[in-house]
């Protein structure tokens, strides 16, 4: 039984986005260091942008060192380019 669960516990998991450019790796260091990076469609544009301004609190109260204006600019145009639609 723990067989049949180990095996479909990675059956589901598919490559993010843009597989191996800068800004993948940017999005899965900056934000896969606390949690797993998110697949960019399972939220909207929208949500994302209201995700990215909620993270930088959570950052802090991490002490985690902030993402710069550039990398912010460059996940969130990642994340909206990638997006789902609802």
């Amino acid at each position: 039984m723990v067989f049949l669960f180990l095996g479909f516990a990675g059956c589901g998991s598919k490559p993010l986005p843009e597989q191996g450019s800068s800004v993948e790796q940017l999005y899965v260091n900056r934000c896969g260091g606390c949690h797993r990076p998110y697949q960019p469609s399972t939220m909207t544009a929208a949500m994302w942008n209201e995700q990215i301004v909620a993270m930088r609190l959570k950052i802090a109260q991490t002490g985690q060192p902030p993402m710069s204006n550039f990398e912010e600019h460059q996940i969130l145009d990642y994340l909206e380019r990638n997006a789902g639609t609802r």
